[in-house]
């Protein structure tokens, strides 16, 4: 019996240093927790090219690291056309990212796949997107680095619902 192909999740945001790569990071380590990894799949992209190939923001390695979670190697990328075919879901971080996406899609089924963060938002949170801590200190690294916690945990159990144990 052979198994099934992972099901395969992409995160976005607008440079891929900062949230689409710590949500990448914080959902394999849930993902993991459950005991999902051979299931699931992560990756992350950016849908502006500036930093195409570096290494996560550092200050954004520091947030994940005093949460307890590691760097894997990733290295910024570009969202293509092709990421529509090769994910399942398509997870951007903000409603400019979200747009950006949706007006490269080629079709419903492109479009359908898109579905942003703040839907795993608990209902008490006051953010109604992952906020962009680039130009900010370290309080909102580790502000984006807890609300992205707090979300993987629904994200992951939605999927675990649907997916073939």
């Amino acid at each position: 019996m052979s198994t099934p192909a992972p099901y395969r999740v992409l995160f976005v945001c607008l440079g891929n240093i900062c949230r689409s790569p710590a949500a990448e990071i914080i959902f394999n380590a849930v993902v993991a927790e459950a005991g999902l990894s051979v299931l699931v799949r992560a990756d992350s992209c950016g849908t502006a090219s500036y930093h195409t190939g570096s290494k996560p923001d550092h200050r954004m390695l520091a947030a994940l690291e005093r949460a307890g979670y590691r760097y894997g190697g990733h290295r910024a990328r570009t969202f293509r056309r092709a990421d529509f075919t090769d994910f399942d879901l398509i997870i951007p971080q903000d409603e400019q990212n979200e747009s950006d996406i949706l007006a490269l899609a080629r079709n419903g089924e492109d479009a359908a796949k898109v579905r942003g963060m703040w839907r795993w938002f608990a209902a008490e949170e006051t953010e109604r997107s992952v906020p962009d801590p680039y130009y900010g200190g370290p309080a909102g690294f580790d502000s984006v680095v807890a609300l992205l916690t707090r979300s993987m945990q629904r994200l992951v159990a939605e999927l675990a619902e649907k997916l073939p144990q």
